[in-house]
This record gives structure tokens, sequence and C-alpha cells, in this order.
């Protein structure tokens, strides 16, 4: 389990255990002056790299060739209880990026940030999950984990949402899914969908080829340094501390909402780092396969993807492309203090999406 880094998170991290503990039991209600709810589900997975897009491995002598492990991929679909006594649905799948968990998605100390909670109100359903080496998600060697295996991860759990193949208290078949991926999981989505064709359409959150910035190479060395010589298990942070994480990601927000982002920044896999420029150039060739409707959207003073507008020209065969700047807003783009922009655009997306 890849824990945060800071060790004064440890009372917040016992609330959280309290709160899985709780969930787990049975369906957790988000809100209950409300009809939403969060049902705890899981997938067995197998990280391989059907991607397409081969990436190195490995430890000391990396290879192209996946390392195939078995593991468990946590995580929840939230929606109103109404639409989940249903069998078959529609929904939208969402991956988070590196430096962060399943809660960019569930953010648990203020509901209006909850992101799932809030699509739920108005009507659309989150599946959200730990990617692996995240939160109570299995976690494999960091160095045999790149964002073509992540795709390949994200593929099977979207075949098993299809088909109800998966555990958990209710486990409905989707009929329609959306695939979103924020910063690093915008990466993962665009593998997924330029390798195996099986969304309905798909939103790039804070990434893109086309609009990075010189921090992202920056940041993606110095965290090879790290794996280097301070590494745990293949994983080590993107920032050096706490106090460059903020630097990065956060611009406009409650301090309450500062401190928990900090305090739960997490440390990520060596591998999917290392293959940063492959992963460009490779995302940025492949995105002409890609011809299901996209959004990207990205916050006005985002330091690593600041020009949405630019990534837009990567999706040439998409049917439809949508373009969404967030005012006053950084790289943690649903956490400053313009959320509801940001809720509001994404709730428009999905609605024109069917989802």
């Amino acid at each position: 389990m890849r824990f945060p880094i800071t060790a004064w998170s440890c009372g917040l991290a016992v609330l959280a255990a309290a709160s899985l503990v709780l969930a787990v039991v049975g369906t957790a209600q988000a809100d209950s002056g409300s009809d939403v709810v969060s049902v705890p589900v899981s997938f067995e997975v197998v990280t391989d790299n059907q991607s397409g897009l081969p990436c190195a491995v490995g430890g000391a002598i990396p290879s192209l060739l996946p390392i195939e492990h078995h593991e468990t991929v946590r995580g929840h679909i939230t929606g109103s209880r109404h639409e989940l006594d249903n069998h078959r649905l529609n929904g939208t799948v969402y991956t988070h990026g590196d430096g962060y968990d399943e809660s960019f998605w569930r953010y648990p100390r203020n509901n209006s940030y909850n992101y799932a909670d809030q699509m739920a109100r108005r009507g659309h359903i989150s599946i959200t999950f730990n990617r692996l080496g995240y939160g109570d998600s299995t976690a494999p060697n960091g160095n045999d984990i790149c964002f073509g295996t992540e795709a390949s991860v994200v593929h099977q759990i979207i075949g098993q949402l299809r088909n109800g193949d998966y555990r958990g208290a209710r486990t409905p078949h989707f009929d329609r899914l959306g695939l979103v991926g924020q910063s690093a999981g915008g990466f993962i989505a665009e593998q997924e969908a330029a390798g195996f064709h099986d969304i309905d359409a798909l939103g790039v959150l804070d990434a893109g080829e086309l609009n990075a910035m010189p921090l992202l190479a920056i940041r993606s060395g110095q965290q090879q340094v790290r794996c280097l010589t301070d590494s745990r298990h293949g994983y080590a942070g993107l920032e050096a501390d706490g106090r460059q994480f903020a630097d990065d990601h956060i611009y406009n927000a409650d301090p309450e909402v500062a401190d928990y982002l900090v305090s739960h920044r997490t440390i990520d896999a060596c591998a999917g780092t290392r293959n940063a420029a492959q992963t460009l150039a490779g995302d940025g060739v492949r995105n002409s396969l890609i011809k299901v409707p996209v959004l990207v959207l990205s916050g006005a003073n985002d330091k690593f993807f600041p020009h949405p507008q630019l990534q837009a020209k990567a999706y040439t065969q998409s049917r439809k492309v949508t373009v969404e700047e967030v005012p006053a807003t950084g790289h943690a783009v649903a956490f400053s203090r313009e959320y509801r922009r940001f809720q509001d655009s994404m709730n428009t997306w999905l609605n024109s999406n069917h989802l």
C-alpha cells in the first residue's frame, strides 16, 4: 500500500481507515440527508501491457517485456440509490494522477469538493479507484508499473464493468462507459482509448503532450534521482517535499483543502516517469487512433499543462473535441475556489455524451 509521505498525516490516515471499515461493511451513504450511495468494489487484474505502447520495466536491467503480477484494484461506484438498483447502467471511470489517490474524486473533508457525490446528485454514476500502489489497492514493485501497464489494467476494469464480473455488494453491468484521467491518469486514459477502443467518450484533465511545460521534465528527472537513492519498493515522490508539491499543484484553494492535499500527497511508480519521454512521443502519435468524443480540460494556472486548446489539436480523428479552461485554478483542478465551475463543465460534458 502506498502511504502519504508526511508523517504528521497519520491521525488523518486513522480516520480514513475507520471510514473505510464502515464502507466495507455494507453500502456507505455519502450524505445522510441524500440518496447518494458509494459502494465498495474490487477488480482482479493482471499487469500485462497490451496497450500497444511498450515501456521499459524492471530493476537494474530494464526490459520491454511486461512483468506480470496478479493484483487487486479497489474503488467505489457512486450514484443515486435509485440508479444503482438497476441492473444495466451508464457511467464514467475516473483515474487519478500522480501525487494523489482515489480521494481526488471522493474528497472526505467537505462534501462540496466530493466530485463523485456531486455528480451523483446531478444524475451521473462514477467509478473511481486507487491505481495499483495507491490507497488500499495492492502494490507491485513500482519499477514494474508504467503507464502502458496501467492502461491495460484500466481496460480490464472496463471489461469487468461491462460484464458485471467484479466484486461488490452491487455489481451492475454498464452499457455506456466514459473514461476520464487527471494528470498522469490522463496519459493512461489516452493509451487505453487508443489501444483498446472500448469506451464511449474520453476526458483528459490537466494532461497532454502538446501542452506539456518544461517543469514536467524537470520534476520527472528529479524523481528518477530519488528512485535511485531513496525509493520505497520502486516508488518515490515527484516533488521533493510538501512545499514544492503545493507550489506545483495548488492555486487559489482554501487553506484546509490545501493542507489536506499536501499531507496526503503520494509517492509514485518509478517506471512511470522513467518512460515519460516515450509516453509523450507515443501518445502524441497514437492520439490519432482515438475516434470517440474527447474533453480537454485544464486550470488556467496549471504549471504543467496550461494550454488545453493546444492539446485539443492532437485528436485529429475524434468526432468532437471540447475544450474547457477553469479560471483561477491550478493543476489540482478539482480543488480551487472555482471548483463549481469545474463541476459544471464536467456535468455539461457528461450530459452531452449520455453519461
